[in-house]
């Protein structure tokens, strides 16, 4: 019998019972979009002398963060209502 543990690949993802993990990862996605871009823009705005930058750049993370949410979570609920017309 085969009883070794093997890790789960990379690509294989280890699903969370029922709706556990659903707002997860959205909001690790607006919170991580924040922290990049808004790192970037304080960099910028320490370096350049442009205070401008650092809310820049958060709100620019937040539209990217909201992209990819959009681009990633908002074709399922389309795909569910067309199949079930």
């Amino acid at each position: 019998m085969d009883t070794q543990f093997r890790p789960p690949s990379s690509r294989q993802q280890i699903p969370l019972e029922g709706s556990q993990g659903d707002g997860m990862i959205p909001l690790s996605y607006v919170l991580s979009g924040m922290m990049l871009y808004g790192g970037l823009g304080w960099l910028g705005s320490r370096y350049l002398h442009q205070g401008w930058m650092l809310p820049t750049g958060f709100i620019v993370g937040l539209v990217m963060s909201m992209y990819l949410i959009i681009k990633r979570y908002g074709r399922a609920g389309r795909d569910n209502e067309l199949q079930g017309s």
